[in-house]
């Protein structure tokens, strides 16, 4: 899988989180793997969630790395039931 960069600002749809279809946004919080689909190419995301509210705040992040500033995925749930990733502002 390749890495994002900054590309699409549209909700790219999750394909998985720590190798399995998600189901619930609690899923999203600490650390984990998270799989998203836009503009027909696959991306994995490594980094930590942090629920706040109706959203999981995702810290894209190579978990050994000492980067302080890193990019931040909201993570929501769709009214039709489908989980999506909203990339983070270029």
């Amino acid at each position: 899988m390749n890495e994002p960069d900054a590309g699409p600002t549209a909700p790219y749809i999750v394909t998985g989180v720590a190798g399995h279809a998600p189901a619930v946004l609690d899923e999203f919080v600490g650390a984990t793997t998270v799989s998203v689909k836009g503009d027909d190419q696959e991306f994995r995301l490594r980094g930590a969630g942090r629920r706040e509210g109706e959203a999981v705040q995702f810290h894209e992040k190579e978990l050994s790395s000492a980067v302080v500033e890193t990019p931040v995925w909201k993570i929501i749930e769709q009214g039709d039931g489908h989980i999506v990733a909203e990339p983070p502002a270029t």
